[in-house]
């Protein structure tokens, strides 16, 4: 420390004055090797040993230059200033410079804080110092010893000041120590606390966003429920009248025509909400071809026009002939006009007006439909096509149905990389939904003959005359509404109600088309296609079939074809439908 070293100082310096430099050089390293090597309480290392000496010794020599090793009573305050100053400034400073680079501090701030304060220390010991070399020099030897006690009780009164400073230092330590603790650990509990709070927001976000799906599912099953169940109502209640023989000609021919809507009624449902889980599956795809607009405008213009002429509602249409053939799936487009028509109509009061327009400009294709219906509130405009919304979604809405299809057909228009916008001046002031869709000219192909195009059938009085047909179905009902459709239009009609029995029967029977169901028990209409093309005997693995199932999706469909159907037909099936697939099929059997 800073107070032994002036201790020591006392003695280098009267050694300096008194014999010179060269001698108090060799007494100062001498005393630095014995100090160090000999220490009882603390053997100091190699290298601090050869560093002490290092530093007593450079501290010497610069010290002996400065004073120029004279000694001369009435010289001698000049050098001996000069000698204080040089003596404690190397060393301290050498010695704080080492300090500082083994602890990684600054030398400078080592030497403020540890060495400056004891400068006081140097001035008393080397005075005292210099007054007793000048003692002994006149030999007074014994008065020199006298003079070592002000520097003891300078070095005494230094230790003193140096363990309260320590003390407090030590104190002042902790308590910064305890200080940094106790920050750290505020700043990890509130750390721990944002955590925490934003888990518990999190956790309050997930389980508002759990319970608004709940309440969204709820909704939707609630909706879902009543749509599906008012039409099966109307069927229920009419068929059992029917069945109890308690109406006369006039309401059984109503009732008839009630059950036949409800029936359709749920099926467009039930299409919706297909077309609804294809969308967010991503398994909505379109089948790309040339398609004429002009026809697909006028046939959904004739679809909803019965419901328009129920209404009294007028259909005005205004279409370009100049519109060419356009590249896209011409039933998904079909279905895009036929929605806002049917949307229209709805929403329409009686007597009321649509318009219809079929529009081209050098980069798009332009569908029009306006209307003079109830219009659609401001604050409900920007979520017009959002899916399950609808403007009154109260139990007195006057208007049924899911909400859902407007939200298909903009994703429907998106598909084929178009547009769509709604626009009403308010509640009673009609709307106007815009379709938009880049041309894409496309050349007409040949007409060709597929289910539903019967334009080079036969009369339908003989449209399947002498073709033989097995029905394979479980479901008694389905069975018997296809053979009756069958055999209305004089085909041999033969049923199964399984896979097995449809085999033992082709083996059996002549059969020329196979309508299958595919969900059954025991073996499904994918085991009964595979055995049948794995028979040979008299072409039975060649006959012609068709998969006629509820199972809607696209992958269903390409499955069927897959497994060996030649064709995919889904339920409930149109008659015409039905009856031209199985005319297609049946010459194919023949040829």
């Amino acid at each position: 420390s800073g107070s032994t070293l002036s201790v020591s100082y006392a003695a280098d310096l009267t050694a300096l004055l008194l014999l010179g430099p060269r001698a108090a050089v060799l007494i100062d390293v001498a005393g630095a090797w014995t100090q160090c090597t000999f220490n009882v309480k603390h053997r100091y290392p190699l290298y601090r040993t050869v560093f002490s000496v290092c530093a007593d010794s450079i501290t010497m020599i610069a010290t002996g230059a400065v004073s120029h090793g004279a000694f001369d009573e009435s010289t001698l305050p000049k050098p001996l200033v000069g000698a204080i100053v040089t003596y404690f400034v190397l060393n301290t400073g050498l010695v704080a410079t080492a300090v500082g680079l083994s602890m990684g501090r600054s030398p400078a701030t080592v030497w403020r804080d540890e060495f400056l304060w004891s400068g006081v220390s140097y001035i008393v010991a080397g005075t005292a110092g210099a007054a007793a070399a000048v003692v002994i020099a006149r030999g007074n030897h014994w008065k020199a010893v006298l003079l070592l006690a002000p520097v003891y009780l300078t070095y005494r009164s230094y230790q003193m000041f140096v363990g309260r400073l320590e003390d407090q230092r030590r104190h002042v330590t902790e308590s910064e120590r305890l200080h940094h603790q106790a920050v750290d650990a505020l700043t990890q509990l509130r750390a721990a606390e944002r955590e925490r709070n934003q888990f518990l927001e999190s956790e309050q976000a997930a389980r508002a966003s759990a319970e608004q799906a709940n309440r969204l599912k709820d909704e939707f099953l609630a909706m879902v429920s009543h749509e599906l169940r008012t039409p099966l109502n109307a069927v229920l209640g009419w068929a059992d009248m029917l069945r109890n023989g308690s109406l006369d000609v006039v309401r059984s021919r109503r009732a008839v025509h009630a059950i036949y809507d409800s029936a359709k009624r749920q099926a467009h449902l039930i299409d919706e909400l297909l077309d609804v889980s294809r969308i967010i599956s991503g398994k909505l795809h379109l089948e790309r071809g040339a398609v004429d607009l002009q026809e697909i405008v006028r046939s959904a213009v004739e679809v909803v026009q019965p419901s328009a002429y129920a209404k009294h509602i007028d259909i005005v249409s205004d279409i370009d002939e100049t519109v060419g053939p356009f590249e896209g799936d011409g039933t998904r487009l079909q279905q895009i006009v036929w929605n806002l028509l049917a949307n229209a109509v709805k929403f329409t009061p009686e007597r009321g007006a649509l318009f219809l327009t079929l529009r081209r400009d050098s980069s798009a294709v332009e569908i029009a439909v306006s209307d003079t219906g109830i219009g659609i509130p401001a604050d409900f405009l920007p979520s017009v096509f959002e899916p399950f919304r609808q403007a009154d979604a109260s139990s007195t809405r006057r208007q049924s149905g899911l909400g859902l299809g407007l939200s298909i057909v903009k994703h429907l228009v998106e598909a084929h990389g178009g547009s769509i916008t709604a626009d009403s001046l308010g509640e009673g002031r009609g709307s106007t939904f815009t379709v938009r869709l880049p041309i894409a000219a496309a050349q007409m192909p040949k007409p060709a003959l597929a289910p539903g195009d019967g334009s080079s059938l036969p009369s339908p009085s003989s449209l399947l005359t002498g073709i033989s047909v097995l029905v394979v179905d479980d479901d008694d009902g389905s069975r018997d509404v296809v053979a009756a459709y069958l055999e209305s239009r004089d085909a041999v009609v033969l049923t199964a109600s399984s896979a097995a029995q449809a085999i033992e029967m082709v083996q059996r029977e002549r059969v020329d088309v196979l309508l299958a169901d595919i969900a059954m028990p025991h073996e499904d209409g994918y085991a009964l296609i595979r055995r049948l093309r794995a028979m040979d005997a008299r072409g039975i693995g060649a006959i012609p079939a068709a998969a006629l199932t509820a199972f809607a999706r696209d992958e269903d469909r390409k499955q069927t074809l897959q497994a060996g159907f030649q064709m995919h037909l889904t339920k409930p099936v149109d008659r015409r439908s039905l009856i031209e697939a199985v005319a297609t099929l049946g010459r194919r059997s023949n040829c």
